[in-house]
């Protein structure tokens, strides 16, 4: 009777370790519509995009990543992960990604074309990812959560988010949502359409986009446009490259009678924040709010 017991266990401990083992494999499919298939959870990981690295970090999956970009600085664990070149298809290493010998390589789905057939033929393994909304990124984090082995760290990356996205949306109260006008460049002036990351912080965070209705993502637009739409605010990048101050902008024709260089409401935004896909999108909403409505 014992030795019949003792089979059965084995029968159960044997079938629940190959229960535990085909869980492990990993069948997916990327933004480009490919089958991806693992036998395993990758744990040696190369992230061709600074937004994934960030995902990757955030939901705790630092340690399986081996590879990033020379863009990919945050958090500051990547300074000790192999560079493998830029973001851009052409500045990237692809001997540099065979020698760190990983199980997967995530790319960018609009980026990367060259580079998933490239990595196809040395029968390296590639996922493709590009979020263009913040509810893509919601998913996208889930998604990168269970291709890595943590969705638990997922759920809770993408609860945060909403959470402080949550809180940004109650500082405007029940005040007017202002117009605002972000400054990509200025030689050509350039801004947001409506179809953008920038753009839908702006709107999460209380304000709206004075050129939201341009299907164009990054328009070429008028100085009379600008003056005609008389933003309340006037934000921009960090990384801009020249001075957007009030005193400054009063000096291009007409712009001094504008309300936002009137009443001083000019300010920048981290740019890593918001340029990214990453967990940081939301505290990019935050700090929208925060000069929005500061008052």
């Amino acid at each position: 009777m014992k030795k019949i017991q003792y089979l059965l266990l084995v029968c159960v401990l044997c079938a629940s370790h190959g229960l535990l083992y085909a869980q492990t494999s990993i069948n997916m499919t990327d933004v480009l519509g490919r089958r991806v298939s693992l036998s395993a959870i990758p744990q040696r990981i190369i992230s061709l995009s600074p937004g994934v690295t960030e995902i990757l970090f955030a939901i705790g999956a630092g340690a399986q990543v081996v590879g990033v970009t020379e863009y990919c600085n945050y958090p500051p664990e990547t300074a000790n992960r192999t560079k493998v070149g830029g973001f851009s298809g052409i500045t990237v290493n692809v001997e540099q990604i065979v020698v760190l010998k990983p199980d997967m390589v995530i790319v960018s789905g609009e980026m990367h074309e060259r580079i998933i057939a490239l990595l196809d033929g040395l029968g390296i393994k590639s996922f493709a990812v590009e979020p263009s909304s913040f509810a893509q990124v919601y998913t996208t984090i889930e998604t990168i959560g269970r291709l890595t082995g943590h969705e638990s760290g997922a759920s809770r990356v993408t609860a945060t988010m909403r959470a402080k996205i949550m809180r940004a949306q109650t500082q405007r109260g029940n005040r007017e949502r202002p117009g605002v006008f972000w400054e990509l460049s200025d030689d050509p002036l350039m801004s947001t359409g409506g179809n953008t990351f920038i753009s839908e912080a702006i709107s999460l965070a209380g304000g709206r986009n004075i050129f939201e209705d341009l299907s164009e993502r990054w328009p070429i637009v008028s100085t009379e446009q600008v003056l005609l739409r008389k933003p309340a605010w006037i934000l921009a990048g960090d990384d801009h490259g020249v001075i957007i101050e009030p005193q400054t902008l009063a000096r291009r024709p007409g712009w001094s009678a504008l309300p936002a260089v009137r009443d001083k409401h000019v300010a920048l935004v981290n740019a890593d924040m918001l340029y990214r896909y990453g967990p940081r999108l939301a505290d990019a909403v935050l700090a929208i709010a925060n000069i929005l409505f500061a008052d």
